[in-house]
């Protein structure tokens, strides 16, 4: 009987082990629209007999994907199926997954370590976008492409390792990677977007190969023929910085965060400033700006607290919104004829600048772009602002619809006109009494310069009057 009892026993324990095992695939039911599930994960079969996931309990814990369910491939994870799986901390997929949605692993923030066996070429859009805590991934060998924003905000993330295969990387693939020290860029990637590395303060290398649509110098990645700056290692440049003699365009958050940088010093081959370029660069103290630049972009040196003077070149037409955007220590901004457009905010925050002249040649002015800082989050006027414009000018405009101070340059320019006009006319009326002087004697010479030199006050003092009265 015992005997009996402990057979019964464990042929009872083996039926149960039994139906855990196949549990899965056999306790599959019907959810929303077709869709079947296993309490875990929520498949959709299409109509090659193939299960896509589109959708996971957030709660469940679990550390594999199923590669086989009910005898049907699990062959793809479907758009955000994962997103918001906050207690997922490590994940493989199998070999059946030929392609991953779009957002499918977004706001995992637990997740720390993927590893993918299946043969994907692509990585969706924001795929793996704010896995805040992601140090490891392994991608397969057949990746070809890096969706937007793939990795977007994953700030655990510290080495940029791509394969070989790689062809295209995304816009904002890594922007907010703010962990991330090395920049590997495999050898058959062609163009770099500007954004794919914004805000990611801790680079320290960049590592091109035998690619040669790029280049690196001096903790600088370039493109290949060096004409466009691309990105800048903030963790590893510093003190006085000089731009190559090919450099044409600094592009988009090139130095953003870059704040051991003390003294920029541009080459007339620069032309284009790009947006954010310099964005907190809070060292900053001084910029050479060479003869050439046509423009500086939105925010180009934003949040640069010790820059104190700028001299821009003649040859600048633009200056972007918020180009130098809370500045606070500019006093001094010196512009040139040729400047047609001041963009919205261009000096908004810049406490220390008092005075400045605009140009006759600025056609434009954004709202807050001058003689404006910010009080508990709304625009106020600067105390002791002015400015100096010329009469019919946008600036003149501007000043008058904003009610900032200013003064006319214009006739103050007449005024010294004026000046120079009488002191060359007296000049003369000296000239002429030397010559009488010799022609005629001392007496009549001396009678006509005292008349001459009458004359000539009486109408200079005429020309200021009306001056002073326009």
């Amino acid at each position: 009987m015992k005997i009996k009892r402990i057979l019964s026993a464990a042929l009872a324990f083996a039926l149960s082990a039994s139906i855990m095992t196949v549990l899965p695939a056999a306790a599959l039911t019907a959810g929303n629209e077709g869709e079947l599930t296993d309490g875990t994960f929520t498949y959709e079969l299409n109509e090659n007999n193939e299960y896509t996931i589109v959708d996971v309990d957030t709660q469940s814990v679990f550390t594999k994907v199923p590669g086989v369910v009910n005898g049907y491939s699990v062959v793809a994870i479907g758009d955000q199926a994962f997103a918001d799986c906050t207690f997922l901390t490590e994940l493989t997929l199998p070999g059946s997954i030929r392609s991953i949605g779009d957002y499918a692993f977004s706001c995992c923030s637990g997740l720390r370590k993927v590893t993918i066996n299946s043969k994907i070429t692509e990585l969706g859009e924001g795929v793996f976008s704010s896995c805040v805590n992601l140090t490891e991934i392994e991608l397969p060998d057949t990746l070809e492409s890096v969706g937007n924003a793939a990795f977007y905000d994953c700030e655990a993330l510290e080495t940029m390792s791509l394969p070989t295969s790689v062809t295209s990387i995304g816009e904002y693939a890594f922007q907010k990677c703010y962990s991330l020290r090395e920049v590997n860029i495999p050898p058959k990637v062609s163009n770099l977007p500007d954004s794919a590395l914004i805000e990611c303060p801790s680079i320290e290398s960049f590592s091109v190969g035998n690619n040669p649509n790029f280049t690196v110098k001096d903790d600088m990645l370039l493109n290949g023929d060096g004409t466009k700056l691309l990105r800048a290692a903030p963790a590893k440049i510093s003190g006085s910085v000089y731009i190559g003699s090919n450099v044409e365009e600094i592009s988009a958050g090139a130095f953003e965060y870059c704040t051991g940088i003390t003294n920029l010093f541009l080459t007339s081959s620069v032309k284009t400033i790009g947006d954010s370029a310099f964005y907190f660069c809070t060292s900053l103290t001084s910029v050479d700006f060479a003869e050439g630049l046509t423009d500086i972009n939105a925010a180009a040196f934003q949040n640069c607290e010790k820059l104190v003077s700028v001299s821009l070149p003649t040859t600048l037409v633009n200056i972007g919104d918020g180009a130098f955007y809370n500045c606070t220590s500019l006093e001094r901004a010196i512009m040139c004829e040729g400047v047609r457009n001041i963009g919205k905010y261009a000096f908004f925050g810049c406490t220390s600048l008092k005075k400045i002249i605009i140009p006759k040649s600025v056609e434009a002015l954004g709202d807050y772009s001058l003689g404006y800082i910010a009080n508990n989050g709304e625009a106020e006027k600067l105390d002791g602002f002015s400015m100096s414009v010329y009469s019919d000018s946008a600036a003149g405009k501007y000043a008058k619809k904003s009610g900032l101070e200013f003064t006319v340059v214009d006739k103050s320019i007449a005024g010294m006109a004026f000046i120079i006009i009488g002191a060359g006319v007296v000049l003369a009326a000296a000239v002429i009494a030397v010559v009488l002087m010799k022609r005629g004697g001392k007496g009549s010479s001396a009678a006509a310069k005292k008349l001459e030199e009458a004359e000539e006050e009486k109408n200079y003092k005429s020309i200021l009057s009306d001056s002073d009265n326009e």
